[in-house]
C-alpha cells in the first residue's frame, strides 16, 4: 500500500481521501482551512454525501486517514493528489485561477521527483501549464504532473470512486505508469491511458455529450407536449435503437443544474474563442437549457394566469437529491422568481434545516411536507428526494387549496397521474385530466 497526500478537501477531496484510506492506503488529507479540518477530524464533512461521514470516522479510527491544516511534508508521500473543487459563479463560469493559485502555492514545498496528480475540473491545457511553470521555477526538483479526471456523481460518489467502469489517466511521463496503476488497483484493472491533453479533453467531451443528451430530450419533450405525444414513450423508443442504447442519458425532466456539466460547456466555448473556431452546438445548448429552466414557471403562468397573492409549495431545494448543496440550484431560482411574481413561497427539503442568509426573504422554510403544501395553490416537485415518492392523491387533495401539481421529472407520476381530481403537469406529458 502507498502513502498518499490529498490536497483540497471539499466533495471531491473528501471522497477521494476516504476511499483511498478504506482501500488500505495511508492518507494524509490537507486543506488550509482550519475550520474544515477541525470538522473533518470530528467526522463531519463540509458537504453531505451518503455514507461519507461514516466512512471518514471509520478510516480515522483505523488509522489510515489523518487530516491537517499544516503544509504536509511532501517527501513522505508516494503521490500527491490535487482535489480542489473548482468554484463556479451564478452563470456556471469556473474560477480556474483559484485552482492554479492553490497548486502553485504548493510548488515551494514539493520534493524532488514528487508525482502530482490533478483531478480538479480544469480546462484542457491547465495541467501542462502547471508542469511548465513548476519546471521553470524549480527545474532541479523534476516534478511530474498527471491528470485523472474526476468521475464522481453526487449521491453516488463513493460507489463511483470505489467501483468505476474504468479510470482515464493522462500521463506523459510513462516512468510513473506502474506507480499510478498500483494506487488504483484496489478499485479496478481497467485503465485507459492517454496523453494529459487528451485526458483533459475527454473530461470535457463526456460532460458535453451528457449535456447535449439532456438538452436534446428536453427540447424534444416540449414538442411532444405541444402535439400530444408522450415523451416517456418516445424515450423508450429511442433507447430501443441499438445505436443509442438503454443506458443513454435521455430522460425528460428538469434543465441541467449545478456546475459540473455546464462548466465543461463553458470551457469548450472559451476554447473555441481562443482557437478562433465556432462552437455553434455548445452555444445553442446553453440557450436551450436556459429556456428550459423556465418550464415550471411558464406552466404555472399558463394555469394560474396571475401569481400575485398566490401561495406556491416547493418540495426540494437542493440542486439534486443526495446532497445538501444549494449552489446553482434551480429550485432556488424558481423560488426567487415566484417571489418576484408576488407569490408566497412555502418550501421543504429533508436536509435543509436552515436557509443561508438572504434566502429567508423569499422562502418560508417548513419542517415537513404537509406544512409546505397546506393551503397552497400549486406544488412544484423540484428535487427527487425519496420521501416525496410517498406523496399520494389523497394527501395532496386534502391539503392543497387548488389541486395543481408540477412535477418536471415525473417523479411522482405513478402515484397521482391517473387521479382526475388533480391537474398534473410533467415535462413531455400531455395534460389529459
Amino acid at each position: 500500500m502507498m502513502n498518499i497526500i490529498v490536497v483540497g478537501l471539499w466533495h471531491l477531496g473528501c471522497v477521494t481521501a476516504a476511499s483511498l484510506a478504506k482501500a488500505g492506503h495511508h492518507v494524509l488529507a490537507y486543506d488550509a482551512c482550519r475550520e474544515t479540518i477541525v470538522n473533518l477530524q470530528q467526522g463531519k464533512p463540509p458537504i453531505f454525501e451518503p455514507g461519507l461521514e461514516a466512512l471518514l470516522k471509520e478510516c480515522q479510527t483505523a488509522g489510515t486517514l489523518t487530516f491537517t491544516h499544516s503544509i504536509p511534508h511532501f517527501s513522505d508521500g508516494d503521490l500527491i493528489w490535487v482535489t480542489f473543487d473548482t468554484p463556479v459563479d451564478a452563470h456556471e463560469v469556473a474560477d480556474v485561477d483559484y485552482v492554479m493559485r492553490e497548486v502553485e502555492n504548493l510548488f515551494p514545498y514539493l520534493q524532488t521527483k514528487n508525482l502530482v496528480v490533478i483531478s480538479s475540473q480544469i480546462p484542457v491545457g491547465t495541467t501542462n501549464k502547471l508542469q511548465k511553470k513548476c519546471d521553470q521555477l524549480y527545474p532541479e526538483k523534476h516534478i511530474t504532473f498527471a491528470y485523472i479526471p474526476e468521475n464522481l456523481r453526487l449521491e453516488k460518489a463513493i460507489a463511483v470512486f470505489t467501483h468505476p467502469d474504468r479510470v482515464i489517466i493522462g500521463l506523459d511521463n510513462h516512468h510513473y505508469k506502474d506507480h499510478i496503476q498500483k494506487l488504483l488497483q484496489p478499485f479496478t484493472d481497467h485503465f485507459i491511458w492517454m496523453s494529459i491533453l487528451s485526458a483533459e479533453m475527454t473530461k470535457h467531451a463526456i460532460n458535453a455529450f451528457l449535456a447535449v443528451s439532456v438538452t436534446f430530450i428536453n427540447e424534444l419533450s416540449v414538442l411532444c407536449e405541444a402535439v400530444g405525444a408522450n415523451a416517456r414513450e418516445v424515450e423508450r423508443g429511442l433507447k430501443s435503437e441499438a445505436r443509442i442504447g438503454p443506458h443513454a442519458y435521455l430522460r425528460p425532466g428538469d434543465a441541467i443544474a449545478g456546475g459540473t456539466l455546464l462548466r465543461d460547456i463553458h470551457y469548450l466555448i472559451q476554447l473555441g474563442k481562443e482557437q478562433d473556431e465556432h462552437t455553434f452546438l455548445f452555444s445553442a445548448l446553453l440557450d436551450s437549457n436556459h429556456h428550459h429552466k423556465k418550464w415550471a414557471c411558464q406552466k404555472l403562468l399558463d394555469v394560474l394566469k396571475d401569481l400575485r397573492n398566490t401561495k406556491i409549495a416547493v418540495l426540494g431545494l437542493t440542486y439534486k437529491a443526495g446532497t445538501d448543496t444549494l449552489r446553482c440550484s434551480m429550485a432556488i431560482e424558481t423560488c426567487k422568481w415566484l417571489h418576484e411574481q408576488g407569490s408566497e413561497v412555502q418550501a421543504y427539503d429533508p436536509v435543509i434545516q436552515q436557509l443561508p442568509e438572504g434566502y429567508a426573504s423569499f422562502i418560508q422554510l417548513k419542517s415537513n411536507v404537509t406544512d409546505a403544501i397546506r393551503a397552497a395553490d400549486a406544488v412544484i416537485i423540484s428535487t427527487a428526494w425519496p420521501q416525496f415518492s410517498e406523496l399520494n392523491a389523497e394527501t395532496l387533495v386534502a391539503h392543497l387549496r387548488q389541486p395543481f401539481v408540477f412535477d418536471p421529472s415525473g417523479f411522482i407520476a405513478s402515484n397521482i397521474q391517473q387521479d382526475t381530481r388533480i391537474k398534473y403537469f410533467s415535462v413531455g406529458i400531455p395534460v389529459c385530466n
